[in-house]
């Protein structure tokens, strides 16, 4: 599932193939940008390390940019929201995160993200603004020229 104002890197469709076939169990998020900082530190040294993916810390957003769902993990997301619909916003990276808080779930990154969020385009729930790409929040920490480059 990938925003569709996001830019994927070259050769994306292979890469995310290649994630798919060796995460079958866990979601796997493809843009992490400044936040949260605690998954962004190890995301930077797993970057020196030439590591591919690292494990989310508990956080109260899962960045929803671009993640790639193992179909049962994406069932399960869905009947956990319509068992909490009350607790749902419309803030889905809050809701995600909440539901992987709550069913302790193990959510993978990869390192380094496959898509880029430039940000242009006003969110339709209202909220933040575009940032025109200047939020270092909301961009991508390191993205790749080719996503077959990498040992995923």
């Amino acid at each position: 599932m990938i925003q569709d104002d996001v830019v994927v890197c070259r050769n994306f469709a292979g890469a995310v193939d290649a994630i798919s076939f060796s995460n079958k169990d866990h979601p796997v998020v493809l843009f992490l940008g400044g936040y949260p900082q605690g998954t962004a530190r190890k995301f930077m040294r797993a970057l020196t390390r030439k590591d591919s993916y690292v494990w989310m810390h508990r956080s109260p957003i899962v960045p929803l940019v671009a993640v790639l769902w193992p179909r049962h993990k994406a069932q399960e997301f869905l009947a956990w929201s319509d068992d909490h619909a009350k607790l749902m916003t419309r803030a889905d990276d809050g809701n995600a995160g909440r539901w992987a808080r709550d069913t302790f779930q193990e959510i993978r990154v990869c390192v380094p993200s496959l898509v880029e969020h430039p940000d242009m385009v006003p969110s339709v729930k209202g909220g933040q603004q575009a940032r025109w790409g200047k939020d270092p929040q909301r961009k991508a920490l390191i993205v790749a020229e080719d996503g077959l480059a990498y040992n995923w």
